[in-house]
């Protein structure tokens, strides 16, 4: 399979949090998507724990870039997708041009586009994510998120999953979520040949 998003050495487990994290995840969702998990909802989320940011420790445009309550959702295979809340606490705007994990074949920064058919279908981002100057930017089930793919082995709640989100300059911001079970909607992977037939029903 072929993808422009970088790839980097697998940290999947028991991992200590870069600063601890609480939540759950759908892979993408549609316009019927649940909400993103909340403690409340003891149907579809596990129990919360105490929530934080993850911080970067990183120089360059990577220092003014973290992320609060990342989580990503459980899944047997296939695919699953990564949210949180990013924030840039500098007075530039911070451009995400690529991630990189270990965690299945292909990981990529990904939206949702609207389809032929009216539908909305999630698609790579071909301009990566940008978080304005002291502001931020969301990734939440049935919006922008880090899609994992190509994954052969279960992702089980309880566990943790780390990326690494690279910044324009080269500068990383090193993320660990929380895997949490999560109920969303359904939608249709739009991107290259290998996997414009897959729904991301089960993910």
């Amino acid at each position: 399979m072929t993808t422009t998003s970088p790839r980097a050495p697998r940290r999947l487990g028991a991992a200590a949090v870069l600063a601890v994290a609480a939540l759950g995840l759908t892979a993408c969702a549609g316009d019927d998507a649940g909400s993103a998990p909340s403690a409340s909802d003891a149907s579809s989320v596990a129990p919360a724990t105490d929530a934080s940011s993850a911080a970067s420790t990183a120089d360059g445009q990577a220092a003014g870039l973290t992320i609060t309550d990342p989580w990503t959702k459980a899944t047997e295979e296939g695919m699953t997708g990564s949210f949180g809340m990013l924030e840039n606490s500098s007075d530039q705007d911070l451009h995400i041009v690529g991630v990189r994990s270990e965690l299945g074949e292909t990981v990529e920064l990904h939206e949702m586009v609207s389809g032929e058919d009216g539908q909305m279908v999630m698609q790579q981002s071909p301009d990566g994510f940008t978080v304005p100057a002291g502001g931020s930017f969301e990734l939440a089930p049935g919006g922008n998120h880090v899609m994992f793919m190509g994954l052969t082995d279960p992702i089980e709640p309880g566990e943790d999953v780390t990326y690494d989100l690279e910044l324009e300059d080269g500068s990383t911001l090193e993320v660990t979520s929380v895997v949490r079970p999560f109920t969303g909607a359904n939608e249709s992977y739009h991107g290259g040949e290998s996997h414009e037939s897959e729904d991301h029903a089960d993910h």
